[in-house]
């Protein structure tokens, strides 16, 4: 056998830079993962958000892939709604008020799927490779809302280690999958899954009558 290679490898399409609407259709929990900044090691809970772009860049090129699907956006955020969380700065800029203390104690994720906003995006340089970097979300303008929403084409995803669905898991990327299984709280759903497994096929045992 002969290794080689794979240099048809197909090359991940980023988006523009630029403010462009987008659909926020999908979100994953990551669970605890180990975070480095400023040679500090902290552990933190994730979650993924995942939007599909709208409209054209400023050639006008439509914002697709070769393949004529919407391109992506992601970004990773801390799940926590502190002050200087980028979690609450982002969704307050987004929905154009504060949170209130209210919900502050406790805000769904969910109530956000489906809903557009515009996505900035910004380029940086990392290691000779340019990345598409998510720096900010705001409402949609009045003057495009006017126009209508465009027509969603990515079918909403949720899936959350709390209330841990294996069926969402298996459906979801190799690479996400790898970044989920390294959280205790994965190992945690997948513990209980397999305990509550066992006991739903534990042989009844009647009462003998000798």
């Amino acid at each position: 056998m002969i290794v080689k290679e794979n240099t048809a490898a197909k090359k991940f399409e980023i988006a523009p830079a630029g403010s462009h609407m987008g659909r926020l259709y999908s979100i994953i929990d990551l669970g605890t993962q180990k975070s480095e900044w400023e040679g500090k090691v902290n552990f933190l809970r994730k979650v993924k958000f995942f939007f599909e772009l709208f409209g054209k860049d400023d050639n006008g090129k439509a914002l697709v892939t070769s393949e004529g699907k919407p391109l992506i956006q992601t970004r990773n955020y801390t799940l926590s709604l502190g002050e200087k969380a980028a979690l609450r700065i982002d969704l307050q800029s987004w929905r154009g008020k504060a949170f209130t203390q209210e919900e502050l104690k406790g805000f769904n994720l969910k109530n956000l799927l489906g809903k557009f906003c515009m996505v900035n995006i910004i380029h940086t340089d990392r290691q000779g490779n340019t990345y598409a970097d998510c720096k900010g979300l705001s409402p949609v303008p009045n003057a495009l809302r006017e126009l209508g929403e465009p027509t969603p084409v990515n079918a909403i995803r949720y899936f959350s280690l709390d209330e841990y669905d294996p069926l969402i898991f298996a459906g979801l990327s190799e690479g996400l999958q790898k970044t989920i299984n390294e959280s205790a709280e994965m190992r945690n759903a997948q513990a209980s899954a397999v305990k509550e497994i066992k006991r739903t096929q534990e042989p009844l045992v009647d009462d003998i009558p000798f």
